[in-house]
């Protein structure tokens, strides 16, 4: 039987608004105890903070996160839209080499003003793009989509 990770005995400020996690090893169901901080605006996720390879965040977390950084995480499926992130302005994706794709429903979030991407798979980079047409061709020329890619020798 597995034993709870170490989150679940941590208690978080309430009033915690900035949270950087890096080579925890925590699973991805475990992301509901940091989803429960009701003030967090800046989340990082660095170096396989987290594990598994499906993230599906519910319903009412993340109100206020208005800065996202997925980096170095071996995610390869996840479910984000507005209703998951509803204030996102800034969403970074970094060396995610096994992500499939950004899902469309980012696309959706009103706030969002950027997405960056670096060095991440070209599915990723492909829909970061199919993002930011989907946008322009509803009039919303305010996304910026930035993409660093491996240059190729």
């Amino acid at each position: 039987m597995p034993r709870p990770s170490f989150l679940h005995y941590i208690v978080f400020p309430p009033s915690l608004k900035k949270l950087t996690l890096q080579g925890i090893f925590i699973p991805w169901e475990d992301m509901r105890i940091i989803s429960s901080l009701l003030n967090l605006e800046v989340l990082k996720l660095k170096d396989s903070s987290f594990y598994g390879p499906k993230w599906e965040p519910n319903e009412g977390e993340f109100l206020q996160l208005e800065y996202l950084l997925i980096q170095y995480v071996g995610l390869v499926h996840w479910r984000a839209n507005s209703i998951h992130f509803p204030s996102l302005q800034h969403l970074v994706l970094s060396n995610c080499l096994e992500m499939e794709e950004i899902p469309s429903g980012v696309g959706e979030i009103s706030t969002l003003q950027i997405i960056e991407v670096h060095y991440c798979n070209t599915s990723v980079v492909t829909s970061a793009k199919q993002i930011e047409e989907e946008q322009r061709s509803f009039g919303n020329d305010g996304l910026q989509v930035l993409i660093w890619e491996f240059k190729k020798l």
